[in-house]
């Protein structure tokens, strides 16, 4: 029995069989995965809707037409339903009068617009609030007015403006960069938790763009908010002030562009289409054209169009996961 033991154990065995199969790629045949991911628009019941404006000296014309069109953002808002408060601080952080406190409205005092006020008396009030001059500090510092005004003064100044169980929507328009003391990383970080649901919160910038205009300074300090919280980025060079004011509004009013994926999808495989209220027809929507995909935030943007509310999204795409690698593309081994 020992000689037979040592007789097999030196038996040469070949594993590849009778062929020159060898390291062959041979993947099992399996499905990749197909996610649809369906997501209903639906309005946000309330709303804390904070105005940052810059009002240094060369703020005067772009006042001016937020000013005046104002009345397609708070549409959104009167004779909804919708439970909100719309207030407005400068970008002035070294008035004592000013630094993140909310500017009173100088008819009737109060801190900030609610549903107490008629459509056009909420028009006609933001108007008088936004009429800031352009006396302010040339050292802008909207971040830091945001901060203070939601934390230093919210028990004081600021008292019964914002709501824990609210959205919360802050906007900042302004021609040049940021000094505020607060640093990006910080200040995202705290607006990121200020809600359980990081999606009740946005932080939309009427900045310069990328590398500037004639008019102003590239938004830097505040593009980046916009970038890691979540909002809509507009350049304050435009002339469309109707469109901004619209888009603003209806985010505002919790009628998102960006929707989340629940997969990690392989990109090129994502189709975006949208049932109306009550069902109906999809209508597709193109990629690039039409939305954009964040890797970095697994989501999809549309660019200009903003489903209506009870409106279906759908996000058709193949999992990352579950993707087969093509025997040509396999590497050898």
């Amino acid at each position: 029995m020992p000689l037979l033991f040592a007789l097999l154990a030196c038996q040469d065995y070949s594993l590849n069989g009778d062929g020159a199969q060898g390291g062959k790629y041979n993947p099992p045949v399996l499905a990749s995965e197909v996610q649809e991911d369906r997501v209903t628009q639906v309005p946000i019941p309330a709303v804390d809707v904070l105005w940052v404006i810059d009002n240094s000296c060369s703020m005067e014309e772009e006042q001016a037409a937020l000013r005046t069109n104002f009345g397609a953002f708070i549409r959104y808002f009167t004779d909804s339903g919708m439970d909100y408060h719309v207030g407005v601080v400068s970008t002035d952080m070294e008035s004592r009068a000013q630094s993140g406190k909310l500017i009173r409205d100088g008819t009737s005092g109060s801190r900030f617009i609610d549903t107490s006020y008629s459509s056009d008396e909420a028009v006609a009030s933001f108007r008088a609030r936004a009429t800031l001059g352009t006396d302010g500090s040339s050292d802008e510092r909207g971040k830091d007015a945001v901060f203070t005004a939601l934390t230093t003064e919210n028990e004081r100044a600021n008292l019964d403006f914002y709501r824990d169980e609210a959205a919360l929507s802050v906007v900042v328009i302004s021609d040049e960069v940021d000094y505020s003391r607060i640093s990006l990383d910080e200040f995202v970080s705290w607006m990121l938790g200020m809600k359980t649901d990081p999606g009740m919160v946005s932080f939309s910038s009427i900045v310069g763009p990328a590398g500037g205009c004639p008019t102003a300074e590239e938004g830097i300090g505040y593009r980046e908010v916009t970038e890691a919280v979540g909002g809509i980025e507009w350049s304050i060079c435009t002339s469309d002030w109707a469109s901004l004011l619209t888009e603003l509004g209806l985010q505002a009013a919790g009628l998102k562009r960006e929707f989340f994926l629940s997969l990690v999808p392989v990109q090129d495989t994502i189709e975006v289409s949208v049932v109306p209220p009550g069902g109906g027809t999809a209508t597709g929507f193109e990629a690039e054209t039409d939305w954009t995909y964040s890797r970095a935030r697994n989501s999809i943007t549309f660019r200009s169009f903003v489903p209506e509310p009870l409106a279906e999204v759908r996000m058709r795409y193949t999992v990352l996961a579950s993707e087969q690698i093509p025997a040509e593309e396999a590497p050898e081994r």
